[in-house]
């Protein structure tokens, strides 16, 4: 059972001699070593072939000579500058674009809620409607005024383009799920619930009460597009970077596909001068290479979710850089989805034994150096909703576990398997999320599971994956707003997205609670419903396996002051907060 989780300790042992036992210029590993989201942090996967001796100053042909501009890199490119059509790329529109509302992260890890382009607003005494006034000095990078009928343009375009995949975030807007529903997006439809009065003045009514609502409007897919930018650019919004026309600190100069991205201040920008004015960003998939050019001064920020844990803990989680590695709170939980409508996983004792049958711990420390937590629910520690009381009540027993499956009326074949089950692997996976499924297969067996993984590329991973019809499957649920609801509504609000989610959970009723939640007003009522609901789901349905929550870390440059990460631990941040070394 523990045969490679030994394997992994020895590994992390070996990677963690030699890198450092390396020169300063050097790096031992061989990949990086990613931890997926499903949301706002860009699902990668780097190349292990990739030759170490790649010449740096040629990686990226955008790359500018200038000394002054921060220099970042990126594993992999992104797919579009549209946060309605992706649930990935969001680092270039949370520099380009601006929002109503931010999320600020507080000194102590708490986050809050603070006015970016709206300058005001009220709320009806009933929750329903919400009436703002805009600033009236933001501008486009273009020159051009933002108004209210942009921020109106860009709310009803993220709920009826056909291809948005980012409705859930207005979908509590009156009217919303006629637009939704309708086939055909057009420039001049229409919401009900959202009337312009003027350019500074904004009306928004929900169907619902929902007390997260405002947050959802400080998320990236509430970027402010400019709606002639969107309709001159038709049918290449996303992908032709000229027209990204943002009211955000920066502007996009140039963008060579797998190669690189620049970006210069935004001249029109509202807000206070950033440090940096210019920055360059640089593809670089292999993470020695990675490594390197951070040894060398080539870049400002460096990612460790793109290397190796033991190389992070050899090299970076040191003295030498113990002023400069920056730990983040990732605001999000791995965990293994079950379908219960398999034979087998429809049965509550089963998916109980397989929540005993994990030793969470171990793979935290075997594979990620201990950087996270275990959470026993779920949401990670820093959600609100996140109390102790849900805490500590699973424990790893796997005698215990496979008791269950004997209660139960199992029994064991001719090769010693109580049953079969499959877990999905996506290719695009990191060696990390790979090492994680297999453990995870090795301790099932161990219990008389005969849990076997099968490979299926991207595509096709998520094409089974919501049908419905996938039996199993790990993954990482980060933050898009820091709110329960973002956790529970996503996974167990309604039929289609706990199908969607290959999940196909039973307890009707308890959806029905977590679609009521989202209307309570009452702060402390609606928290005590969410633990309520969140301790009904994992302990007593069983029907959410929780691993991990890790942790996000950076190393930064003798150029670099300061840093703030996202607020949830993304891979994307914000450039103008960082400051610059004097």
């Amino acid at each position: 059972m523990k045969k490679l989780l030994s394997l992994l300790l020895c590994a992390a042992m070996v990677l963690t001699l030699l890198a450092g036992c390396a020169s300063s210029s050097s790096d031992t590993s061989d990949a990086a070593d990613t931890e997926e989201t499903e949301t706002a942090a860009v699902e990668t996967e780097t190349s292990e072939t990739a030759a170490v001796e790649t010449e740096t100053s040629e990686t990226a042909e955008t790359v500018s000579s200038s000394d002054d501009a921060l220099q970042v890199a990126w594993s992999a490119d992104i797919e579009t500058l549209d946060v309605h059509q992706t649930t990935d790329d969001y680092q270039i529109p949370l520099n380009v674009y601006d929002r109503l509302f931010e999320i600020q992260l507080n000194d102590d890890g708490s986050t809050s809620l603070v006015n970016s382009v709206a300058e005001s607003y009220t709320v009806s005494e009933d929750a329903l409607t919400y009436e703002f006034t805009l600033r009236d000095d933001v501008y486009f990078s273009d020159g051009t005024l933002l108004t209210a009928y942009d921020v109106a343009f860009s709310l009803i375009r993220l709920l009826a383009l056909d291809t948005s995949v980012q409705t859930d975030f207005a979908a509590c807007i009156l009217g919303a799920d006629e637009l939704i529903a309708a086939e055909g997006y057009s420039y001049d439809d229409t919401c009900e619930g959202i009337v312009v009065t003027d350019d500074t003045h904004l009306t928004i009514t929900l169907s619902y009460a929902f007390a997260g609502f405002l947050y959802e409007l400080a998320t990236p897919a509430g970027c402010i597009y400019s709606q002639a930018a969107v309709e001159a650019a038709g049918d290449s919004y996303g992908t032709d970077y000229t027209y990204a026309i943002g009211s955000g600190p920066y502007v996009i100069t140039s963008w060579t596909r797998d190669s690189g991205m620049t970006l210069t201040y935004n001249e029109y920008y509202w807000g206070d001068t950033p440090d940096f004015t210019d920055v360059n960003i640089q593809i670089i998939p292999d993470s020695s290479t990675l490594s390197m050019m951070f040894q060398n001064g080539e870049i400002d920020i460096l990612d460790c979710d793109f290397l190796d844990s033991a190389v992070v803990s050899a090299t970076y989680k040191t003295a030498a850089y113990e002023d400069k590695l920056v730990t983040a709170n990732r605001l999000g939980t791995s965990y293994l989805a079950l379908n219960e409508n398999n034979e087998y996983l429809s049965d509550v004792s089963v998916r109980k034994a397989i929540q005993m049958a994990i030793d969470r711990e171990t793979i935290l420390t075997a594979i990620f150096d201990g950087d996270g937590s275990v959470p026993d629910g779920i949401y990670p520690e820093g959600l609100i909703g996140y109390t102790e009381d849900n805490q500590g009540w699973l424990e790893y027993d796997p005698e215990a576990a496979e008791q269950l499956l004997i209660d139960a009326g199992y029994t064991k074949d001719a090769d010693g398997y109580y049953f079969a089950m499959e877990i999905a692997n996506d290719n695009d996976n990191s060696t990390s999320r790979v090492n994680v499924i297999q453990v995870i297969a090795e301790e099932l067996q161990a219990i008389g599971i005969n849990c076997t993984i099968t490979n299926y590329d991207h595509a096709t991973w998520l094409d089974l994956r919501n049908s419905g019809e996938m039996t199993a499957y790990v993954s990482t649920w980060t933050a898009d707003y820091n709110d329960p609801d973002n956790f529970i509504y996503t996974f167990f609000g309604t039929v289609a997205n706990t199908t969607q989610r290959s999940l196909n959970y039973y307890n009707t009723e308890v959806m029905d609670r977590v679609v009521a939640a989202r209307a309570i007003v009452d702060d402390d009522e609606r928290l005590a419903e969410y633990a309520a609901l969140e301790y009904q789901i994992v302990a007593e349905d069983a029907a959410w396996v929780p691993l991990y929550s890790s942790s996000h870390l950076f190393v930064l440059s003798e150029r670099v002051e300061s840093f703030v990460p996202h607020w949830a631990g993304y891979s994307d941040f914000c450039f103008a907060t960082i400051t610059r070394a004097e």
